[in-house]
């Protein structure tokens, strides 16, 4: 099977928590982009067959500011597994990540499908069940965060763990651009950020992912999450520490790491 020593690689990687260097290194002449989708596709198809179960998707660097300051041609997106989703107020040990960020994000729950290219925000509003305050833990397989744009996907977005709130919220009337979320350590604040961050409207991420997905042969399905970016700054965890998001009317999601 192509490419199943590089996904091995990152596989074993997760298993052990020790990071590697970029897949692009192991790669003669380097890794293309389609090259870097089908290690992923590849990973997430045999977690699958051994039952685990898509719950959705995550999407990565829609603060456009961000992204360009990185350099970075242009977001990211990973899969979400049933195993990585989290409950509000969980607590979570160090010891299975490898070097974790945390991000605020507000998540949507889809009610229909969604697939192709140039949807709008109305469309994507009107798909839409309800959002939530969530946390992505971001986990890198991949040495100090460091890699080239397409080993991000070959790593499956550093996707990790999500913290869902749980309550969630028409979409309806929903403030999205003015949403406020304020990002405590402790009780210490850490960041703020509103929705219109991410992307310029969470929709227009969603929106983006779901072309992106088309470009694979690929939709967004009823029933399924979808993260649509940070609205504070990525930060690295600290062990022995609770982080709480605190949004304008979403409510609060926290996680304790030990």
């Amino acid at each position: 099977m192509a490419f199943e020593k590089e996904m091995q690689i990152l596989v074993e990687a997760e298993k052990k928590r020790v990071p590697v260097g970029p897949i692009s290194d192991v790669v003669p002449g380097g890794l293309s982009l389609d090259d870097a989708h089908r290690i992923c596709e590849r990973n997430i198809e045999k977690r699958i067959q051994a039952g685990e179960k898509l719950a959705g998707f995550k999407i990565g660097f829609t603060n456009l500011a961000v992204r360009e300051k990185m350099g970075l041609p242009d977001s990211t997106y990973g899969y979400l597994l049933d195993p990585m989703l989290l409950k509000n107020g969980v607590k979570l040990s160090m010891n299975e990540l490898i070097a974790p960020k945390i991000e605020c994000e507000i998540c949507f729950k889809l009610k229909g499908p969604l697939k192709g290219k140039g949807l709008s925000v109305e469309q994507v509003v009107q798909a839409t069940e309800g959002v939530c305050a969530s946390f992505e833990i971001c986990d890198a397989r991949i040495k100090d965060w460091k890699c080239p744009y397409n080993d991000f996907f070959a790593d499956n977005g550093f996707s990790a763990r999500v913290v869902l709130s749980g309550n969630w919220n028409s979409p309806k009337d929903f403030d999205f651009l003015n949403e406020k979320v304020v990002l405590t350590q402790s009780g210490k604040e850490l960041a703020q950020g509103t929705g219109g961050l991410a992307m310029g409207h969470p929709a227009k991420a969603v929106s983006w992912l779901a072309g992106k997905l088309a470009d694979r042969g690929k939709g967004l399905e009823a029933g399924q999450i979808v993260m649509t970016g940070t609205l504070t700054p990525i930060l690295p965890i600290e062990k022995g520490t609770t982080y709480t998001a605190s949004f304008s009317t979403l409510g609060k999601v926290t996680a304790t790491f030990e």
